[in-house]
């Protein structure tokens, strides 16, 4: 699916409905290296994952999967990093196990 800046955080109740399907075209075509951070956020929005990421890195979250649990089992999350001077050097879709 097409990143659309609309779409990135609708959400129905705590999930977020399109972000799992747009992530692939956002990281090919809209997020760039060498785009400010606030390139970044005109885009995306506020990260809202802020726990164990490394200095100068936001995170967000693309899907989590609680099965039958009250803690989350799977999920995903898009990495960015960032130089000191605020431009991204890196990111990446990282996946994660409990």
């Amino acid at each position: 699916m097409e990143f659309d800046k609309k779409n990135w955080n609708e959400r129905a109740d705590i999930f977020y409905v399109y972000r799992e399907k747009m992530a692939t075209d956002l990281m090919k075509n809209h997020l760039k290296i060498g785009m400010t951070m606030n390139d970044v956020l005109n885009l995306l929005g506020n990260s809202e994952n802020h726990q164990n990421n490394s200095p100068n890195t936001i995170g967000y979250e693309i899907m989590v999967d609680y099965g039958w649990n009250i803690d989350p089992q799977n999920g995903k999350t898009l990495f960015i990093e960032f130089t000191n001077d605020s431009v991204v050097k890196n990111f990446r879709l990282d996946e994660w196990k409990h």
